[in-house]
């Protein structure tokens, strides 16, 4: 629970945006703006080890939300838009790459739905329900980013890319797409119910 600096509701609401978690959250932004210029330069090398800093910033933005108590609703929003934003951007860069890998539908697959499940969960928090990423999202997330860290070592070693590394980046990606698929079905069968009590009420 944040603890509140003054009296006023200006205050009360920046000690509910402006917090440690909310700010890993936000340079994670920043890193993944970073990659995506070097993507565009051919520096794929360089760009591996800013997607990696991204990745290292959600895993700690959760944990130290849990730590210091500062878990809120706009984070909640927060952290999963700014993933999906991060890996759509990362996978569109990547098919516009020759010889990068990474399919256009697999990129369309995956953007559609990360867009119609950030809009379902919006409308769940608005709703009062706290609606957070499930264990398969959770995985799904780490699919994505795995096969991200293939596609940019694939692309960084190339020419001379081994076999395995380019084989890794393909199981990856198709794994990544059949659990985003799967996890998007799960959040719908989640907030089926809410949604039915909704019609029903309207």
């Amino acid at each position: 629970m944040s603890v509140e600096a003054g009296p006023g509701p200006k205050t009360r609401t920046s000690m509910g945006i402006v917090n440690v978690p909310n700010g890993l959250s936000v340079s994670r932004l920043f890193l993944g703006a970073s990659a995506l210029g070097l993507i565009h330069a051919g520096m794929f090398g360089w760009a591996l080890v800013l997607f990696l800093l991204a990745a290292i910033t959600d895993t700690l933005d959760g944990y130290v939300a849990r730590l210091l108590h500062q878990e809120t609703a706009f984070g909640r929003q927060l952290d999963p838009m700014i993933d999906k934003l991060l890996i759509a951007a990362v996978l569109i860069f990547l098919v516009a790459v020759p010889g990068g890998g990474v399919p256009a539908w697999m990129v369309a697959v995956i953007v559609s739905r990360e867009l119609i499940i950030q809009w379902l969960r919006s409308m769940m928090e608005g709703k009062g329900v706290a609606f957070g990423a499930k264990s398969a999202g959770k995985l799904k997330t780490v699919l994505q980013c795995a096969a991200i860290v293939a596609a940019l070592l694939a692309l960084a070693m190339a020419p001379d890319a081994p076999s395995w590394v380019v084989s890794a980046r393909d199981v990856l990606l198709w794994a990544a797409v059949l659990l985003t698929i799967y996890s998007g079905v799960e959040y719908f069968a989640a907030a089926a119910p809410l949604l039915r009590e909704d019609r029903a009420g309207g």
